[in-house]
């Protein structure tokens, strides 16, 4: 999930036109300056994102049948390639794309989540994704306003108009305008803008209410302010956020020279990659039924947690170095998996010793954007994967990974699923992000670093669709930082489970990663 700075073609080492293609994939998705035949794709930076995002390359460009399992099976780009000449065909037409201002279209995740807000009375609210940025020299807030708006108009789930009929119902339609929000205040001094800060982070949120898009520009002296980015998760997902960040960054630098909107029109549109991601729901609707049949509805019992049916969430905080989770790394790529993959055989282990289950499943998000056009786009895109492990007969971690590892890859491979359909059929998966953002939030081309803010709304307290007792589980947070190290967290339901529980989890999380990253036989079954 990293973002990658597009880097200019460059020689490669390669013997074949087929080689020479492929090194040119893997450059774009990998951000590396040249690629030889024998480079390994995982020891150059990919992941299991970007094993998915290379299969619908390799479909789109050689027409060959690729899934995320090729980087893993064939990681040695000459070994790519060789597969690629045996299994080629016409290429696959690309995804579908729009020129024009559609019509109102919803993501799977913006269905399921039209459901989970309406199972309750008062309806309950995702809130706002937020990031916050020091600003290190001045910045007009008018141009800040004409960017904002800029933005509105380029991408049309920012222009979402939200309206409850009489009768209780939510109405959804696009407007040609829909201004952003954007609030001037001055603070003390850091500590109130900290402060402030974090108040615009803990508002509650409202989709029909609230603006889908704010910004709160906080000055602390002529050429020192905080910004404060906020936009409805109904509309928006975590690789929104970087798009939004450059695209922003590159209209506020136009418009202070005087310059025009540099943004070229969206290769594909929002209504587009819906309609294409729906053909996909019909596609992987047999395997999705298949995997989830018959599947635990939650993780019960769970020894702590409490009767309740209020939910509201708290984090215990945690972190693995950059010495632990190295090691962890290695030991991964030397089972031929990922640190996710190692991550979440970890959590499985704990979650399977605290339950005494053997058949569980987790859930874990990825940015639902597999080909190149995918990138550019906002909206709530974000494609919510079930990963069913099965931990009977008390498998050594190899066997573990290696049961995680096949079952992300099949998931992976059918992420586009109507998960509207499926979120009902296991309401209480075991939760778990991992995510790799690389450096922190900054506005390009304005001398700019990370501010800090929460990540969790603890403001937010909601009841369960009627009265039912949660049974949710506290879930795993993770993400990579620069210098190697892991920050980590517990996240769980307050009303639920006592921090302690949390604090226990995370330590069994700890003594897990360290026995898995031990010398091991490293043959996966």
């Amino acid at each position: 999930m990293t973002y990658s700075p597009a880097v200019p073609p460059k020689e490669v080492d390669a013997n074949s036109a087929t080689e020479r293609a492929l090194a040119g994939i893997w450059r774009r998705l990998l951000g590396v300056a040249r690629v030889d035949r024998q480079d390994d794709f995982f020891a150059l930076g990919g992941d299991s994102f970007r094993a998915g995002r290379l299969a619908a390359e390799v479909r789109q460009a050689f027409g060959a049948p690729a899934t995320a399992a090729l980087a893993f099976d064939r990681p040695v780009l000459a070994g790519q390639a060789a597969w690629i000449d045996a299994h080629a065909s016409t290429p696959a037409p690309a995804p579908a794309t729009t020129g024009a201002d559609p019509e109102l279209a919803l993501t799977t995740q913006q269905l399921e989540f039209l459901d989970w807000m309406a199972a309750t009375e008062p309806p309950r609210d995702p809130g706002a994704i937020s990031t916050a940025i020091r600003l290190r020299e001045p910045l007009d807030p008018e141009l800040l306003r004409r960017a904002l708006d800029a933005l509105t108009r380029r991408h049309e789930p920012l222009r979402l108009l939200r309206e409850r009929t009489p009768d209780g119902r939510l109405q959804l339609s696009v407007a040609a305008e829909l201004p952003a929000e954007l609030e001037l205040v001055t603070a003390r001094d850091e500590a109130h803008a900290a402060e402030l800060a974090r108040d615009e982070r803990e508002r509650v949120g409202d989709l029909v209410a609230d603006p889908l898009v704010r910004a709160l520009l906080i000055r602390l002296a002529p050429n020192d302010a905080v910004l404060v980015l906020s936009v409805h998760h109904f509309v928006f997902d975590g690789w929104s956020l970087g798009v939004l960040l450059r695209e922003l960054g590159r209209l506020v630098s136009a418009f202070a020279a005087g310059r025009p909107d540099p943004l070229a029109p969206p290769a594909l549109h929002h209504a587009g990659y819906c309609a294409w991601t729906a053909q996909q729901w019909d596609r992987n609707r047999e395997f999705w039924q298949q995997r989830l049949a018959g599947a635990p509805r939650a993780l019960e019992p769970f020894p702590g947690r409490l009767r309740t049916d209020r939910f509201s969430r708290r984090r215990h905080g945690f972190e693995l170095s950059a010495a632990e989770l190295g090691a962890l790394r290695l030991r991964a790529r030397a089972l031929g998996a990922t640190p996710f993959m190692a991550v979440a055989a970890c959590w499985t282990r704990v979650l399977a010793d605290w339950t005494g289950l053997t058949d569980l499943v987790l859930m874990s998000p990825v940015p639902g954007r597999t080909a190149a056009e995918h990138d550019a786009l906002i909206g709530c895109l974000v494609q919510s994967l079930l990963l069913r492990v099965d931990t009977a007969a008390a498998p050594d971690f190899p066997t573990l990974l290696g049961r995680v590892r096949t079952t992300a890859l099949e998931a992976a491979t059918h992420q586009f699923h109507a998960y509207h359909e499926t979120a009902p059929l296991v309401p209480f998966p075991a939760r778990i992000h991992y995510e790799n953002w690389g450096s922190g939030p900054f506005l390009p081309g304005v001398r700019s670093e990370p501010f800090p803010l929460p990540r969790e709304q603890e403001g937010l307290d909601w009841p369960t669709p009627g009265g039912e007792l949660d049974l949710s589980t506290p879930e795993l947070i993770c993400e990579e930082r620069p210098d190697g190290s892991l920050s980590a967290a517990v996240v769980y339901n307050h009303h639920a489970f006592a921090p302690d529980t949390a604090a226990r989890l995370a330590a069994a999380f700890r003594t897990e990663v360290a026995a898995a990253a031990g010398p091991q036989e490293s043959t996966l079954a």
